[in-house]
């Protein structure tokens, strides 16, 4: 990882407007074209915000301040980026090394669901974290929180639509992340299928097929991922807990 720390002054009062326009256009930019916050600081009477991000690479920096001018992120930010601009005093980056290896192993899990209507089309999301293609809803489990629960509540977030987990399709790793994903089938129950504010953009139901999912879905890892869920080959999965031991949920 090439780590920047990005050192940003702001007038005295000016922190709670910057920090929404972080949260609402900056962040998300920065993920959808995979640079990682690694943390963000403010200090004792909020006129200095540090910001430590990580890129794939030196020339992945190098470009990338180009390359978000082309997200519609960056275009739909233009009109806020007067009035947020007015409180900084100055930004400036600095190019930091680490003294030595000092990063414990992580892994992240995420879920997706499989979701189909009456006439087999699946459910795909426009994530603004990946406006680039459509994708099963799904994303990362929150602190504390099993599987089956994130499922749900991701299918919620970026849908409106109330979901009941009925197995387990597909799982995967990503040795470069460290991501370890598990793709579920879904059967919705309730709520409506609608766009979700600061989530999803253009939700709805996609005839997929191997054929033309290209047109619709321009990752491949997200492509392989509903493909294999299509497959509809069911995966054993136990959810239980310990002290004593319990099973919550299972799937054969």
């Amino acid at each position: 990882m090439f780590e920047v720390k990005t050192e940003i002054k702001i007038i005295p009062d000016g922190y709670e407007s910057t920090n929404r326009y972080f949260h609402k256009h900056v962040l998300n930019n920065y993920l959808e074209l995979g640079v990682t916050l690694v943390g963000r600081w403010v200090n004792e009477d909020k006129t200095i915000i540090t910001e430590i991000w990580g890129y794939l690479d030196e020339q992945h920096y190098r470009d990338f301040f180009e390359l978000r001018k082309q997200t519609k992120h960056y275009q739909n930010s233009l009109p806020d980026k007067l009035a947020n601009d007015k409180w900084i005093i100055s930004k400036k980056d600095m190019i930091i090394t680490p003294t030595g290896d000092y990063k414990v192993d992580l892994h992240i899990v995420s879920t997706n669901v499989l979701i189909q209507n009456n006439q087999g089309e699946v459910l795909l999301v426009r994530s603004l974290h990946r406006s680039d293609t459509l994708e099963m809803p799904g994303g990362r489990l929150d602190k504390d929180e099993d599987m089956i629960t994130g499922a749900i509540r991701e299918v919620k977030e970026e849908t409106g639509l109330d979901v009941e987990i009925k197995g387990l399709l597909y799982s995967s790793h990503n040795k470069t992340s460290g991501v370890v994903n598990f793709t579920f089938l879904g059967e919705v129950v309730g709520g409506a299928l609608q766009n979700r504010e600061g989530e999803t953009t253009d939700v709805g139901y996609y005839a997929i097929t191997k054929d033309n999912i290209s047109q619709y879905v321009h990752r491949k890892v997200s492509e392989d991922r509903i493909l294999k869920a299509l497959e509809m080959k069911m995966q054993k999965f136990d959810l239980y807990e310990n002290n004593p031991f319990k099973i919550i949920t299972s799937f054969q």
